[in-house]
């Protein structure tokens, strides 16, 4: 438990505004901590090999290895991403989702 800033009301850690006087205990800036760094990067990676997927000719060596590296980069971030970041959550999981789907359209281009 806290005290109210604006009357000294004794409020829950976690109340936005206090129940007694109505004053503002915290920004909602405050309340989002953290960045969004882990979930868009892992977009990001998450949508190089899901668009290369598009390419209807056949992937060379280093082609299926940059995909591979990708979509493995997308997995790891977006799955952090997810388990330790309070917000972003959608973001991580489309990159969980778009790194899935990347290793496994470059696996299925070498079969």
């Amino acid at each position: 438990m806290t005290f109210c800033r604006g009357c000294g009301h004794q409020i829950h850690e976690t109340a936005v505004s206090c129940p007694q006087c109505g004053a503002v205990q915290r920004t909602p800036a405050t309340v989002r901590e953290g960045s969004l760094w882990l979930p868009v990067s892992g977009l990001v990676c998450g949508l190089i090999p899901a668009l290369a997927l598009f390419d209807s000719q056949s992937w060379d060596r280093d082609q299926l290895a940059g995909a591979v590296l990708f979509a493995f980069a997308a997995l790891v971030l977006g799955g952090v991403g997810l388990a330790h970041q309070p917000h972003g959550q959608g973001l991580a999981i489309a990159a969980l989702v778009l790194g899935a789907l990347g290793l496994l359209g470059a696996i299925g281009t070498q079969v």
